[in-house]
C-alpha cells in the first residue's frame, strides 16, 4: 500500500487541509460553536434547519470520520485535539447534508460528474486533490502519487473508502467555492462611496482640541440614569447586548501532588533502578523500557554533547552513571551506551518505492549495480519529490534521515547501493559522500517522575468528598470559607476544551451545562487533580437581560450626561477659553486625514475623527462624546494631498469588501438556518 501509507505519514498536513477547504470550517467559521436553550429530549445533540438530530446519528457518522482518520494515521489511539477535530468534523457533515447541499442544489450549484473529472485530473484540479496528493519533501501536486493510489482503490477497502471521502470533500469545497464565487460577484463599492473615500484620504485637517476625561467629571454633576432611561437605551440598542450561550462556574481544586511518603517510596525505586542500569549490556535498550520519558538515539560530537555529559563521553568519568539527580518530580540518570567514529554529513541519492513493490525494488537495484543510470531510474520510478533532481538527497546529517535509511548509509562504502525499508517505503539509496569521521556519543537517560501514591490520592478524593458533603449541608460559598480553600470563577462556552489552570477540562464543561444553578458537583478527576464545581449563572443565547446589561448602560448614559455639561459650560466660548474653564491644556493637532485611525496628541477616536472632517473651519464645533472623554475642538486648517487615486481606492475598497465576503456569508447564512448545537452535554 505504497500511496496509502504516503497519506498516512501527511496524516495531520491532510486533516488540516480538509479542515481548513471543508465548506464549514473554510466558510462558516465559528458560526456553529454557538449553542441554544436545551431540550427535554435526553439523545438529541441538536437541530439543523429544523430536523432534531438524535445522539445515535451523530455517533455513526462520528465513527465514520473517525474511520477515515484511522485509516490516514494508521492508529486509532487520539488525543483530546484529534477527537474535538473528528466531534466537528462529523458535525458539520451533517450540517452540510441536512442544511446546506440541500439549499445549494436548489440554487443549481451542483457539481456535475465532468467537473468532478476536471477536479481530478483537469486543468483545475481540487486543493483537495492537491493537498492529499502533494509531495511530502516539496509541496508540489504529484500525480504519479494519485494514479499509484487510484491503482488500489479496487483491491483495497480502506483505499476505497478514502478515495470516497476524498472525493466528497473536493465536491464540497467545489461548491462553497462556487458560491462564494457567486456572491463575490455582487459585491461593488458604489461611485459615490469612492469618492468619499479619496477625498477622506486626501483631506488632512489641523485642530485645536481640548480633552476632558469622563473621570474626571464628577458623577454629583450630573443627574443619575433614571430606570426609564436605562430601558430605553436598551430597547434601542439591543443588538449591543447579544449573547452567546455560556456558564458562570465556581470551582475548587484539589491537587494530587506527591507526598513526602511518595518521595521516599520513589528514592528506593530509583536507586535500585540505578544499580540495574549500571549492570545493563545494552544501556540504550534499558533505558528504553525503563525511562518515563523518551529515549534520544542520536549520537553527539564533544562540541555539541551536554556539559553535564560531556566528562562522562570524553573526560575522566567514562564509563561512570550520571545521576540520579532530582529536579522538580523527576529523577534523571545517564550512561554512555556507546561510541562511534562518524561522520557530521552523508551525501546520498534514491530512489523510493511502495511497500508492494519489492521485485521492482530489486530488479532496479540490480540494474544500478550493472551501471544503469541512477537519475533515469529515479525520474521514472521514484514516488519522492527528489525523483525531479534524479533523486539527489543532497548533503544532509546522519540524524536528518529516519534511522534505518541512515543507518544502511553509514554501513555502505562510498557509491555503493543499497535497499533499505522505512515508514516511507523501499529506498534504493547510493551513498555520494561522506565527510571525515569524528568520535561520537550516544547516551541513554532514564527520567523517573515521582507521582502521587494510592494514598495520596485517596487523601485528595476524601478531601474533595468531605468538601461536597459540606457545601450540600449548607451552599457552595459557605463550604469554602469553612474549609479554608481557594474558590476560582471562570465562564466557560460550549466550545471551550480548558478553564484556568486545566488544558483539558471537557468534564466540567460538559457537567455544567448538563446541571442548575447551585448544584454541586461530584468531584471530577481532571489532569490528575481532583475539581468541585457549582453552577454560578446560566447565560442563554440570545439578548443579555436588561439586569445584566444596566452596569453597561449606566456608564454610557453618564458620560452622554457629562457631556452634555460639558457642552453647558463652554458654550460660547474660544477654545482657549474652554480648556481654561474645564481646567484642561489645548492640544494642537495636525494632518488629521478623515481615514485616519488615531489622531495625534489625543489617541484613536473615530468620532472625533469624523467631527475634524466635517467641521467648519474656525469654528468651536459642538463637544463630542468619545470613547474616553468629551472632545471640544475648532479646526484651524486643511491642506491637500494626493494619497489616494479613484482608481487605486476602488481596487482597494472593492478588495476589502471582498475580504469580508466569508465573514459577510457567514452572517446571511446564520440567519436562513437554524442551528442549534447541544453536542456539548455530551462530548
Amino acid at each position: 500500500m505504497a500511496t496509502l501509507n504516503d497519506l498516512r505519514t501527511k496524516g495531520g498536513i491532510i486533516v488540516t487541509i480538509v479542515i481548513a477547504l471543508g465548506l464549514i470550517a473554510f466558510l462558516l467559521g465559528d458560526l456553529f460553536s454557538s449553542g441554544s436553550v436545551f431540550t427535554s429530549r435526553a439523545n438529541r445533540v441538536g437541530k439543523i434547519d429544523g430536523k432534531n438530530i438524535e445522539y445515535q446519528e451523530y455517533a455513526v457518522q462520528t465513527e465514520y470520520v473517525k474511520n477515515i482518520y484511522s485509516s490516514l494515521y494508521g492508529t486509532s489511539a487520539f488525543d483530546a485535539a484529534m477527537y474535538d477535530a473528528i466531534y466537528n468534523e462529523a458535525w458539520n457533515d451533517l450540517i452540510m447534508a441536512n442544511a446546506y447541499a440541500p439549499s445549494f442544489e436548489k440554487m443549481g450549484l451542483m457539481v456535475t460528474d465532468a467537473e468532478v473529472v476536471d477536479m481530478i485530473q483537469g486543468g483545475f484540479l481540487s486543493p483537495i486533490i492537491q493537498g492529499f496528493f502533494s509531495d511530502p519533501a516539496t509541496g508540489a501536486y504529484s500525480p504519479e502519487f494519485l494514479r499509484n493510489f487510484l491503482s488500489q482503490v479496487e483491491t483495497n477497502q480502506m483505499a476505497f473508502d478514502l478515495w470516497n471521502y476524498i472525493k466528497r470533500k473536493a465536491a464540497e469545497q467545489r461548491v462553497v467555492s462556487n458560491f462564494s464565487t457567486l456572491v463575490a460577484a455582487g459585491f461593488n463599492t458604489a461611485d459615490f462611496e469612492v469618492a468619499g473615500s479619496v477625498k477622506a484620504a486626501n483631506t488632512a485637517t489641523a485642530a485645536k482640541l481640548a480633552v476632558k476625561p469622563y473621570y474626571t467629571i464628577a458623577d454629583s454633576l450630573v443627574a443619575a440614569p433614571t430606570a426609564k432611561e436605562v430601558k430605553a437605551y436598551y430597547e434601542e440598542h439591543k443588538e449591543l447586548f447579544r449573547q452567546g450561550e455560556s456558564r458562570g462556574v465556581e470551582y475548587v481544586v484539589f491537587s494530587v501532588e506527591p507526598s513526602e511518603a511518595d518521595f521516599a517510596e520513589a528514592k528506593e525505586a530509583v536507586e535500585a533502578l540505578a544499580e540495574e542500569f549500571k549492570a545493563a549490556e545494552n544501556a540504550q535498550q534499558f533505558a528504553h523500557y525503563s525511562t518515563h520519558g523518551t529515549v534520544d538515539s542520536k549520537y553527539y560530537a564533544a562540541d555539541k554533547i551536554s556539559e553535564e555529559m560531556k566528562p562522562y563521553a570524553f573526560g575522566n568519568k567514562k564509563g561512570e552513571l550520571y545521576g540520579p539527580v532530582l529536579e522538580g518530580n523527576t529523577y534523571t540518570m545517564a550512561r554512555i551506551s556507546d561510541i562511534r567514529m562518524m561522520p557530521d554529513e552523508l551525501g546520498a541519492r534514491h530512489i523510493l518505492l511502495g511497500f508492494d513493490q519489492q521485485e521492482l525494488a530489486d530488479s532496479i537495484a540490480t540494474a544500478l549495480r550493472k551501471g544503469a543510470k541512477f537519475a533515469e531510474l529515479a525520474e521514472k520510478y521514484s514516488l519522492d519529490g527528489s525523483a525531479a533532481q534524479g533523486g539527489d538527497l543532497g548533503k544532509f546529517a546522519p540524524e536528518a534521515m529516519v534511522p534505518e535509511f541512515s543507518e544502511a548509509l553509514l554501513a555502505a562504502k562510498l557509491n555503493e547501493i543499497v535497499k533499505v525499508e522505512s515508514q516511507f517505503g523501499i529506498h534504493i539509496a547510493q551513498l555520494t559522500f561522506r565527510s571525515k569521521p569524528v568520535r561520537k556519543a550516544q547516551v541513554a537517560t532514564i527520567e523517573y517522575e515521582v507521582v502521587a501514591g494510592d494514598a495520596t490520592i485517596q487523601q485528595a478524593a476524601n478531601e474533595a468528598n468531605a468538601f461536597i458533603a459540606a457545601a450540600n449541608k449548607s451552599d457552595f460559598a459557605t463550604a469554602v470559607a469553612e474549609q479554608g480553600v481557594a474558590k476560582r470563577n471562570t465562564r466557560i462556552r460550549p466550545a471551550d476544551r480548558s478553564v484556568t489552570g486545566f488544558d483539558d477540562a471537557r468534564a466540567l464543561i460538559r457537567w455544567a451545562f448538563n446541571n442548575k444553578v447551585g448544584k454541586v458537583s461530584e468531584a471530577l478527576e481532571i489532569d490528575g487533580d481532583y475539581v468541585v464545581a457549582t453552577v454560578g449563572e446560566i447565560r442563554k443565547e440570545g439578548y443579555a437581560p436588561l439586569k445584566d446589561a444596566q452596569s453597561r448602560i449606566m456608564s454610557q448614559l453618564r458620560n452622554e450626561k457629562k457631556a452634555a455639561w460639558v457642552a453647558e459650560q463652554v458654550a460660547g466660548l474660544s477654545i482657549e477659553e474652554a480648556a481654561e474653564k474645564l481646567g484642561v491644556e489645548v492640544i494642537e493637532s495636525g494632518d488629521v486625514f478623515g481615514n485616519a485611525n488615531n489622531i495625534p496628541g489625543v489617541g484613536p477616536d473615530m468620532k472625533l475623527v469624523g467631527a475634524l472632517a466635517v467641521a467648519e473651519e474656525g469654528v468651536v464645533g459642538a463637544p463630542v462624546a468619545g470613547n474616553y472623554g468629551v472632545y471640544v475642538y475648532t479646526v484651524t486648517g486643511r491642506t491637500e494631498a494626493e494619497n489616494a487615486t479613484l482608481e487605486d481606492e476602488k481596487v482597494r475598497l472593492d478588495s476589502y469588501q471582498l475580504y469580508y465576503i466569508n465573514e459577510r456569508t457567514n452572517q446571511a447564512l446564520t440567519d436562513g438556518v437554524e442551528i442549534v448545537d447541544e453536542r456539548v452535554r455530551f462530548f
